[in-house]
């Protein structure tokens, strides 16, 4: 009798156990046809780093069940560096099921609890549908080659059946771009002098970035407001010159590139990190053409990659500091004559006189004979024979009235003008000395200052 107990009883679970399996089952397939889900760290061009997954549920209970979804397995790489989940979204693909609810329409993150992503209708019908993954690029964390995996369960509402299945995830990554645009002594300002002519005092910018997938990387400049100053003047174009320094072959502008206007590619590369700096130096020449003054401007650098752009506005302070000044470059000895007798042929002597200005107003230099020349006797000298000109070269421009050899007069009087736009001038003064009978012979000398004035 029992023998014949034991082999009742195993018939009956042989019997009853295809029936508890077949009620409900799901199946998983990537739409690429592979058996996992895998993301490359640089799509084919073209592609979008998305993959979709076909969800296939066979039900022959006639009563509703769900589908759910759930990281059972973090991504992780080799060292054990975890991925940020949020750096992978997921959503199901709007009809693409035959009956029953979607949810999860809504992009979202990845996440260790269940996500509810299916409802049956009320007859519990089989049924498939479709599920999108894709990378946000800027929620990258880390970079390297991470492993995790996803579990589907189906479970029904009305009774304990339930199946599940899982896929592997791999994801290829480099760490999300970051981009850094500083100035070296404020990190949104630059401040440049006229007298910034090398990179000993200049100021610079520091452009740097890591974590660029592989994909192209550009850089602009763009002059969003050209410096201008209280008056609303513009700094002229070529006033600011860029001096650009790094160990990089992505630069795009040479040695000495004037700031110009509108936008500039400065920089292209596919490198993933690198790094450079900009020197902003003042262009002597152009300088003397603007005015005196402080001119604020800003400049944007616009940073553009496949996956999008980013801006960082730099402002900008050009500072003209005023100058205003007379350079006298008097003959050997000063002005004083040797030797003098009534038959001595005439002597000259010549003042080499050089006016800078950045005011850009007109201005005078003035000559200033306090006392009649005199021998070392102290005996005056007959200032008819001693005579002064003024020449001014071809090149240059101002006036004067001793365009010719013109008896000296004590006091202080304008021995040149300059333009009407007060440019600076180089010009000389020559003085003559010719002796005239009667006269005390000696040697003789002449007290002059010059002195430079605004009209």
């Amino acid at each position: 009798m029992s023998k014949v107990a034991t082999f009742l009883i195993l018939f009956c679970m042989a019997g009853f156990t295809p029936v508890c399996l077949a009620n409900i089952s799901i199946s998983v397939n990537p739409v690429d046809g592979s058996n996992t889900l895998r993301f490359e760290r640089i799509p084919i061009a073209g592609e979008e780093n998305n993959k979709e997954i076909h969800i296939r549920v066979s039900s022959a209970n006639a009563s509703r069940y769900q589908v759910f979804q759930r990281v059972l397995e973090p991504m992780m790489d080799e060292k054990g560096n975890t991925l940020n989940l949020q750096a992978i979204e997921t959503e199901t693909i709007s009809n693409s099921n035959t009956a029953g609810t979607l949810y999860l329409q809504n992009a979202d993150h990845l996440s260790m609890s269940d996500q509810l992503v299916y409802s049956s209708s009320q007859s519990g019908q089989s049924d498939g549908f479709l599920i999108g993954y894709a990378i946000n690029q800027r929620l990258i964390n880390n970079g390297g080659k991470f492993r995790g995996r996803l579990v589907f369960t189906v479970r029904g509402t009305g009774d304990a059946s339930t199946d599940q299945t899982t896929i592997d995830v791999f994801l290829e990554t480099s760490s999300a771009l970051k981009v850094s645009v500083r100035g070296a002594h404020q990190p949104a300002w630059l401040h440049i002098k006229s007298s910034d002519t090398n990179e000993n005092t200049a100021d610079s910018l520091n452009v740097s970035f890591t974590g660029n997938p592989g994909n192209e990387i550009r850089v602009y400049q763009e002059i969003q407001t050209a410096p201008q100053n209280d008056m609303d003047q513009e700094l002229g174009a070529n006033v600011i010159q860029l001096d650009p320094q790094g160990q990089t072959e992505g630069l795009r502008i040479g040695q000495n590139s004037s700031l110009g206007v509108g936008k500039t590619l400065i920089y292209s590369s596919n490198k993933s990190e690198d790094n450079f700096n900009i020197y902003f130096l003042a262009n002597a020449d152009e300088v003397a053409k603007q005015d005196a003054g402080i001119y604020k401007g800003k400049i944007n650098y616009v940073i553009e990659t496949d996956q999008g752009q980013q801006e960082f506005p730099i402002n900008m302070q050009f500072e003209i500091v005023p100058i205003f000044s007379v350079n006298i470059v008097p003959p050997p000895g000063g002005i004083s004559f040797s030797h003098v007798l009534a038959s001595s042929p005439p002597q000259d002597k010549e003042v080499l006189i050089t006016v800078s200005s950045n005011l850009h107003k007109p201005y005078q230099v003035l000559q200033d004979l306090q006392t009649n020349m005199t021998n070392n006797q102290g005996k005056e000298f007959d200032n008819k024979y001693f005579t002064v000109q003024v020449e001014i070269p071809p090149d240059q421009t101002g006036r004067t009235d001793f365009v010719e050899f013109s008896p000296m007069q004590t006091g202080e009087y304008p021995i040149f003008s300059s333009d009407g736009s007060g440019k600076g001038a180089t010009f000389k003064v020559v003085y003559r000395l010719q002796g005239y009978t009667q006269m005390n012979p000696g040697d003789f000398s002449a007290p002059i200052r010059f002195s430079l004035n605004q009209k």
